[in-house]
């Protein structure tokens, strides 16, 4: 009664092959975008490390290491995306794989079974030829199916590899950038601090005062500009058709007036960006403020036009001084944190917050009178 067991055990194997089936092309689409990532990643990796080498010793370093690490963050989140979906289609290979792990033993068991008789025996059938031909007709339907499972079986595990062999390389990848970006980072510290030698903070007698006296941003902001002040370079007008520049690549944390885990209310955004973002301005402006105030670390005050003050507080190192004026893009300062490893960093767009290995940078805008929500003035993109 061997073909007659035999061919039940076929029967289930062949049953869930479409499954199966859908997940090799699923798995082997997303192997293509991963790899095709990966591979856009390297020559923008690439491209960064020749801005790096071209910055050193150069009478603008500060701004060419700045737009070296733009390059690398570019590239290194493109690279991380590459990494993360890797990862992905390795899991989900390996649960369909766990999943099918019955079925699998029953077809490896039907394949060895089938190697080990002999085409005499399979011919055998207690029923004698007319049982033995039937038997030899459902086995001749039978094996391309066992065989066509074997194929698929041989398609994921490869997918598996390829799958495995495409993360652990990007991750590689990952570390080598990551350093690269950690010793830019540090370059550009040391630029800053050449250029501001320690960190004096504003140089007007006026502006410490204000911000001695003020209480809270919104009272520095507030007393800024009911102070004198120069004329501010031209710029776009508040209601124009010119949108301010985010001054950092992240997210929206919190928004305007959304209480905090404090159920404190705040009159700004914060933002959530990587560690050691660079942050700059985003619109041609008057530096009214720069210096260190309160609890916020680093403060940056611009004013961008009679009526506007735009506060950018939580900044860890400062490039500008108080009566500055600065074009929209260009650097003020960095913002402070650690350098993730691979694990976090791959990790970082999953999270709830995408703060934990990451940094936060506050804006408040005030218009004529008081506070307005900043999100509507700011563009989709920046670049």
């Amino acid at each position: 009664m061997r073909l007659p067991r035999l061919a039940a055990m076929a029967l289930l194997c062949a049953l869930p092959a479409a499954a199966g089936a859908e997940a090799v092309v699923a798995g082997a689409d997303g192997l293509a975008g991963a790899a095709a990532r990966i591979a856009g990643a390297a020559k923008g990796i690439e491209a960064a490390r020749g801005v790096l080498e071209a910055a050193s010793g150069t009478p603008e370093e500060v701004a060419a290491l700045g737009r070296a690490i733009e390059a690398y963050d570019a590239a290194l989140s493109v690279l991380r995306d590459g990494v993360a979906e890797a990862a992905g289609r390795e899991q989900a290979i390996g649960v369909d794989l766990s999943d099918r792990r019955q079925e699998i033993s029953r077809l490896l068991a039907a394949l060895e079974t089938m190697s080990r008789t002999p085409q005499p025996a399979q011919a055998m059938h207690p029923l004698g030829p007319i049982g033995a031909a039937q038997a030899a007709a459902m086995m001749s339907h039978l094996t391309p199916a066992l065989q066509e499972q074997a194929s698929k079986l041989t398609d994921e595990l490869t997918s598996l590899q390829a799958a495995r062999k495409l993360r652990t390389e990007g991750e590689m990848s990952l570390h080598a950038g990551l350093a690269t970006l950690t010793s830019a980072q540090e370059r550009l510290s040391e630029a800053i601090a050449r250029a501001n030698p320690g960190q004096p903070g504003p140089e007007s007698p006026s502006a410490t005062m204000l911000a001695r006296d003020a209480l809270t941003l919104t009272d520095l902001a507030a007393t800024l500009a009911r102070s004198a002040s120069a004329a501010p370079p031209a710029s776009a007008p508040p209601d124009g058709p010119s949108p301010y520049a985010w001054p950092v690549d992240g997210t929206v944390l919190r928004h305007y007036n959304e209480p905090d885990a404090a159920r404190v209310r705040h009159p700004g955004i914060v933002l959530a960006a990587s560690p050691f973002a660079l942050v700059s301005a985003p619109a041609d402006a008057l530096v009214r403020y720069a210096g260190p105030f309160l609890e916020y670390g680093y403060v940056v005050v611009l004013e961008p036009d009679p009526r506007t003050m735009i506060v950018l507080a939580g900044l860890a190192q400062l490039r500008v001084e108080t009566g500055a004026p600065v074009r929209r893009g260009e650097l003020l300062g960095v913002l402070g944190g650690r350098t993730p490893n691979v694990e976090e960093y791959v990790m970082l767009p999953d999270s709830e917050t995408g703060t934990e290995a990451g940094e936060t940078l506050y804006i408040e805008v005030r218009r004529d009178r008081g506070p307005i929500d900043p999100e509507p003035l700011f563009a989709r993109d920046n670049r």
